[in-house]
């Protein structure tokens, strides 16, 4: 059996060796010289005897002190309170004395309790931007002293207190970016809670007041970078052009969401932070920020103790006033409305983004790369199109796909083959951006159709407009699409799941996929799903009675409608059909014509004469818009592909 542990030997076990009183032994432990040499003899020889280790503790509560000094944040994981921390230690360790460190991770009602639990084990206490309400902070310095705050006013002892000026810093950016244009300015938040966020609105108010022209838009954000990766579409929708982020992490986090959305920064949105942490200048692209001396804070606070410890305090609140540290995740404001960028174009109608268009290269190759509209938004902030939801994973917003051109799937996921049933082949073809343009207030979009051979089937040429107007009291806007497929490389066969066999699936063309509602869709010839699908309507309607908005769809005025692919039980998904049941034929050299109109309003519409002449309306405004356009495809063999008769 392993040996016993052995009980620690106790100052009064020294005493009763040496024959001398505690009083004695503790007199020599703590090297008083005024003790009799002879005691002190006797005593240091019980110690070596009896093998004594005075506890730390013991010595500290004989001293009066514990050369130890306590740091408390609410979030050890923030760079910046690193950066105090590093000063902190740095200095104190040169006088000898060590930091322990508390994290109240944003609990604001453990804040207190934790702080004074920590001065109780040290000599005195550094707060980091402490959370909890002013009186009771004011209540711990007084009974916790010596305690220095940073970034947080202490009215009753101005020498205890360390602050940025942070109403300074958010100003600062904002100036900036107002120098590149944006007058929109979104402002991702802190926690509510937090004393450095209210300066920061400070800064921004003062800013706003001083220039009649600028706004900004407030979004909920808090202190983490996951705050920041939460607030990217609040972003987007806000209309704004750039962003003030109350600290870099969230900015890290906003920009680490925006790239996977394909956003171009600062092509389309700037970023800025706060604080200049380490990996500021290392991010994609390096963040714009506020530079604050973090570690000079850490080692001015552990100057302000050590000369309170000694009783010599200082008379006065220091503040430091941050730097501008300007990188490429700031840039200058884009166009006011309109299509804007040109690589990825994002439509703001007013004050709004409504509308982003995808080049859809990251799409997996089984599902049929292809370019899309996404995410698509009414005035009032109602999305109305879903992605790669998990019913159809091949769904993509608004675009052109066809289940069957020649035998290639440019709709992606299963094939239907007669007789079979849905399976999936090496089939899959995919659309190539070969130029984008903006031209006004639209884009001009041409592309080529390839197969899974990497063979050139047909040209498209697309342009996309979006405008503002009124339906009654309310804002809405349209929306205008218009494409020309043409056979450029040779005839084209174009068939559905309908011509090969399956009962009532016509579908392809222009395809609208919605978000999952509960909604209602009318048109010319009734309502619901079994009136809607395969009516050939001029117009159709998708009303949402809960998010109060209503879609309405027209086919172009100048043709004979196609039949309405509908569906709404099992996921919402609408379109004109090309081959609902008969196969389509292109001659080589011909052309196909699609095209939609839609309005999106804030407004449930279901009265079929209203939505009859906000139709006849829309197609107005279509014929206008198109007027003097070219849609020819360019007829030559696009570069890197093959000669299509090579595989024939």
């Amino acid at each position: 059996m392993p040996n016993p542990p052995q009980r620690q030997v106790t100052i009064a076990q020294v005493a009763e060796y040496a024959g001398v009183s505690q009083a004695s032994v503790s007199r020599v432990l703590n090297r008083n010289t005024t003790v009799d040499p002879s005691i002190s003899a006797k005593v240091l020889d019980a110690i070596d005897k009896l093998n004594y280790s005075p506890s730390q503790m013991a010595r500290n509560l004989v001293r009066g002190r514990s050369n130890t000094v306590a740091l408390v944040v609410p979030d050890l994981e923030n760079p910046m309170f690193q950066g105090v921390l590093k000063g902190l230690s740095r200095e104190a360790e040169r006088d000898g004395y060590r930091v322990l460190v508390a994290d109240t991770a944003e609990r604001v009602g453990d804040e207190e309790v934790i702080a004074a639990e920590a001065r109780s084990r040290c000599d005195a206490l550094v707060l980091v931007s402490p959370r909890m309400p002013a009186e009771r902070l004011e209540t711990l310095l007084a009974r916790s002293g010596p305690i220095v705050v940073v970034n947080r006013p202490v009215g009753s002892d101005p020498a205890a207190e360390l602050s940025i000026d942070y109403a300074h810093a958010a100003g600062s950016l904002a100036e900036h970016l107002f120098s590149l244009g944006h007058t929109r300015i979104a402002y991702v938040a802190g926690p509510p809670q937090s004393y450095a966020d209210g300066l920061r609105r400070r800064g921004l108010a003062e800013f706003v007041a001083h220039h009649a022209d600028a706004h900004i838009d407030d979004i909920a954000g808090g202190s983490q970078i996951e705050d920041g990766y939460r607030a990217a579409e609040q972003v987007l929708s806000s209309g704004s052009t750039a962003v003030v982020a109350f600290n870099d992490l969230i900015a890290l986090g906003l920009l680490a969401r925006l790239r996977e959305l394909g956003v171009d920064v600062p092509g389309e949105l700037s970023v800025a932070g706060i604080d200049d942490v380490p990996l500021a200048r290392f991010a994609a692209p390096p963040l714009t920020t506020m530079s604050v001396p973090r570690v000079e804070l850490g080692a001015q606070a552990w100057r302000r103790l050590r000369d309170a410890m000694a009783g010599t305090p200082a008379t006065h609140p220091l503040s430091y006033r941050a730097i501008l540290q300007v990188r490429g995740s700031t840039g200058p404001a884009p166009e006011a409305t309109g299509w804007l960028s040109p690589g990825r174009p994002i439509l703001r109608i007013g004050d709004r983004v409504v509308a982003r268009y995808e080049e859809g290269r990251t799409i997996d190759s089984v599902l049929s790369p292809r370019p899309y509209l996404h995410p698509v938004e009414s005035l009032g902030g109602v999305r109305v199109t879903d992605v790669h939801p998990t019913d159809h994973l091949h769904h993509f917003g608004i675009g052109v796909a066809l289940p069957d051109v020649n035998g290639t799937s440019y709709w992606g996921g299963r094939t239907y083959v007669q007789g079979v049933g849905s399976v999936m082949l090496e089939n899959q073809g995919l659309q190539r951006r070969d130029g984008l343009d903006l031209v006004g207030d639209a884009f001009v979009e041409r592309l080529t159709w390839i197969d899974e051979r990497e063979v050139a089937h047909l040209s498209e040429v697309r342009r996309i407009t979006g405008r503002q107007t009124r339906v009654g009291e309310r804002d809405a806007w349209m929306l205008g699409w218009r494409s020309t497929l043409a056979a450029n490389f040779g005839a084209l066969r174009l068939g559905s799941p309908a011509t090969n066999g399956r009962d009532g699936a016509g579908y392809g063309g222009l395809f609208w996929r919605f978000p999952k509602w509960e909604a209602t869709v009318v048109t010319r010839d009734g309502v619901g799903e079994a009136a809607a699908h395969g009516s050939r309507s001029p117009w159709l309607a998708v009303v949402d009675s809960q998010r109060r908005v209503t879609v309405l769809l027209a086919q172009p005025a100048d043709r004979e409608p196609l039949p309405w692919f509908a569906r709404v039980s099992e996921y919402l998904g609408v379109g004109p059909a090309i081959a609902w049941e008969h196969e389509v034929h292109i001659p080589e050299g011909g052309r196909l014509e699609l095209g939609v109109d839609a309005l999106i309003v804030d407004r449930i519409i279901t009265d079929p004469v209203e939505l009859e002449q906000l139709a006849a309306r829309l197609g107005e405004s279509a014929n206008a818009d198109i007027e003097g356009l070219d849609l020819k495809p360019a007829l030559a063999n696009p570069n890197g592909l093959r000669d299509p008769d090579a595989a024939r």
